[in-house]
């Protein structure tokens, strides 16, 4: 059952990457624990992204992006303080 274009819940409850398979997480509850997460300043998001964050908040915001640790394809991407958890939440529905 596939989750998103780049995500597929697997027979055994685990998920894992469309494109090569690998195992993204154990559990639909965890769907990308075992993916790499990379930060950076707000701005990296391109020239969109260009006001600084301070003008709208005191805490630092960052771009995190969640990729697959095998073929590296982007699985999610958000502009968040760098102190909140993963903002996106998955149900999954099997």
């Amino acid at each position: 059952m596939r989750i998103n274009v780049n995500v597929v819940l697997e027979d055994d409850g685990t998920t894992a990457c469309v494109h090569c398979r690998t195992q993204l997480g154990t559990s639909p509850d965890h769907p990308l624990e075992r993916a790499v997460t990379r930060e950076q300043p707000s701005s990296a998001a391109g020239p969109g992204v260009h006001v600084d964050p301070s003008t709208f908040t005191d805490r630092p915001v960052v771009l995190r992006q969640t990729f697959c640790p095998s073929c590296l394809t982007l699985l999610s991407t958000e502009i968040t303080p760098s102190d909140e958890p993963e903002y996106r939440t998955w149900e999954v529905h099997a």
